[in-house]
This record gives C-alpha cells, sequence and structure tokens, in this order.
C-alpha cells in the first residue's frame, strides 16, 4: 500500500508569506490572483492550479517541492539551513563538505602525480610500452586536475550565487 505524503502547502503558504512581510493581499497581487484565492489556499479550503503554485514558489523564494513537500516553518526556524534569499533549500553545511572534500581530493591526486614524476625520473630505461603508460598517467593527470579545479569552482559559485528553481523565470520573483 501506498503511504502518503503529508501537505504542507496552506501552512507553507501562510509561513512564508508572513516571513516576506506580506499582506494576503499584496502576495496574491504578486501572483496575479485576489486576496481570497491566498486566504483559501492558507486554510486549505482550495488547491492552487499548477501554474499559481509555481508563481507562488517562485515569489516566496522556494522550490516547488519544498513548498508542498516540507513544513518550512520547522526547517527555517529549527536549523536555518533554508535561507530566504532564493537558495531553495541549500543545506550550507553539506556545500562546505563537498568543498572540503574537493581540496583533500586535490591533495591526493597532487601527491600521486608527484610520486610519479619521483619514480619516472628514477627509471633508467624507459620502453615504449612505460612511455605510453607516463603518457596515459600524466593526461589523466591533467584531465582529473581539470575536473576538480571546476568542481571546486562550481561549488563556490552556487555558495556565493543566488539559485532560481529550474524551469521558472525569475521575473516577478521578490526575496
Amino acid at each position: 500500500m501506498l503511504e502518503t505524503q503529508p501537505i504542507y502547502l496552506p501552512q507553507n503558504i501562510r509561513f512564508l508569506r508572513k516571513k516576506h512581510q506580506l499582506s494576503q493581499e499584496e502576495l496574491a497581487s504578486k501572483v496575479g490572483l485576489n486576496r481570497g484565492n491566498i486566504a483559501s489556499y492558507e486554510k486549505g479550503t482550495a488547491e492552487p492550479k499548477i501554474c499559481n503554485l509555481l508563481k507562488l514558489a517562485t515569489v516566496l523564494g522556494v522550490s516547488l517541492r519544498d513548498l508542498t513537500e516540507k513544513n518550512l516553518s520547522s526547517i527555517i526556524n529549527g536549523h536555518g539551513k533554508y535561507p530566504l534569499n532564493g537558495h531553495a533549500g541549500m543545506d550550507y553545511t553539506a556545500l562546505e563538505n563537498y568543498l572540503n572534500k574537493a581540496e583533500e581530493l586535490q591533495t591526493v591526486v597532487s601527491s600521486l602525480y608527484n610520486c610519479h614524476c619521483f619514480k619516472i625520473k628514477n627509471i633508467e630505461v624507459k620502453d615504449k610500452d612505460t612511455q605510453v603508460l607516463v603518457s596515459n598517467f600524466e593526461q589523466l593527470y591533467e584531465i582529473t586536475h581539470n575536473l576538480l579545479h571546476s568542481h571546486q569552482e562550481l561549488l563556490k559559485l552556487v555558495k556565493n550565487k543566488p539559485v532560481v528553481p529550474s524551469g521558472i523565470s525569475g521575473s516577478g520573483a521578490t526575496a
């Protein structure tokens, strides 16, 4: 039997509206609805059309999934992992861990390359097979080094720039 997931939409709309210091009338205006629609959504007596749900998520600065499936009041108030500046649902602790792991991996890769260079220097006879292996290893190192560098830059970019939920235009969004 399928387990039904709780729907947090009514309480999340109300919570986020208040967090953004918006009246029902102001939120309705930003979404293109009337105050009664917002009141009905917050009471749970009506459900928004998908297009209005997308607009609500954009205006309130959260992902559609989080708006409907997570109790945002406990996340924002309890753990501070859901800032209202467009970084929808971003876990900064996890992001910092990824950055640290990328730096550690960069150190390991550099150490392997240094070991490789030391060993190659001490090999007196370099037959054709050894030369091919050395060339392949150096190409692999270069690719790995560039990939790790790009990974670190991407993580830093995500950490420092606002993220707009995919598939949603930024027009009308305020944080």
